[in-house]
């Protein structure tokens, strides 16, 4: 009996055509006209290279903005890579596509949501949350260096 039909996946694979068209797009071409991408991805995923202090900041999920101040956009079949600034430093992160959450362009209101399947890549990064209530999804992707501070005395 042959396996089902995984229609989720199927969708998946092919709206990351979609993100790896619009991608290469802007590598050839650059941005204009007010485009810009806002892409969500999973910080913890196999293959996602980000400096540390990042993976610190955004223990779960990190949003990134491709508009006027990015460099080195590579785009390759499985994953793409991109220099931008973070605290006045620029830093050279790769992504894979499969660890990706959200891609969108509120310049034509344009969003794509995801399903990534979990691959963590069993780092010893992951930092304990206090506290007595389980923060939301939004709650987790924002960790303030002074609560950091703090907890860490």
């Amino acid at each position: 009996m042959a396996p089902k039909l995984d229609y989720k996946q199927l969708l998946d694979g092919a709206l990351m055509n979609v993100v790896r068209d619009a991608l290469r797009y802007a590598q050839i071409n650059g941005l204009g006209d007010g485009t810009h991408f806002y892409i969500t991805f999973r910080t913890r995923d196999a293959g996602v290279v980000i400096p540390d202090f990042l993976r610190m900041r955004y223990p779960e999920m990190m949003t990134i903005v491709l508009q006027h101040s990015f460099s080195n956009l590579n785009v390759a079949e499985n994953e793409f890579g991109v220099t931008l600034t973070f605290d006045g430093r620029p830093f050279y992160i790769r992504i894979p596509y499969d660890s990706l959450m959200e891609f969108k362009d509120p310049s034509t209101d344009f969003m794509m949501q995801f399903h990534p399947k979990t691959q963590r890549a069993g780092n010893d990064l992951e930092l304990p949350l206090v506290g007595d209530k389980s923060p939301t999804a939004d709650e987790k992707r924002i960790v303030s260096l002074e609560d950091f501070k703090k907890n860490k005395k």
